[in-house]
């Protein structure tokens, strides 16, 4: 009896100890922040996590339907509620690119976008110098 509980609490020790415990995103948080970076006048449509998994997705994209004549507002936040570490991107079907929020070696909280062509568009989210990995961003449009 003492070696099967010597046994069970080895096995316990061993699995517990194995795993790699990487601290939970809490995307809510940094979507309030980015909300209140939407300037008055556009509309909030979508909210988006962008959980990098503690560095193991060095890119979060999601697809996008806009619509032609249409202004888009796109707004971010992370780990210190700025943009820090964070970059959006816009592109078009064919993969080209629109906008970033990264440029001259300085980060913006967002973009803004005015769509010329009904469509698909993509919008990616990658880390740069950051060891967060965890923020969200929020979607607007004003006609």
């Amino acid at each position: 009896m003492k070696h099967l509980l010597i046994l069970f609490c080895a096995f316990f020790f061993v699995a517990f100890a194995a795993t790699d415990a990487q601290a939970q995103c809490n995307t809510d948080l940094y979507n309030n922040l980015a909300l209140k970076k939407l300037a008055p006048g556009y509309t909030f449509v979508k909210s988006y996590r962008i959980d990098g998994k503690g560095g193991q997705r060095k890119k979060i994209e999601y697809t996008c339907v806009f619509s032609k004549g249409t202004d888009y507002m796109i707004r971010m936040a992370g780990k210190d509620g700025g943009p820090n570490g964070l970059i959006a991107t816009l592109y078009d079907s064919r993969r080209s690119q629109l906008a970033t929020s990264y440029l001259n070696n300085k980060y913006y909280d967002g973009l803004t976008f005015k769509c010329a062509s009904t469509g698909i568009y993509y919008l990616s989210f990658t880390f740069k110098d950051s060891n967060s990995y965890c923020g969200a961003a929020v979607l607007g449009f004003r006609r």
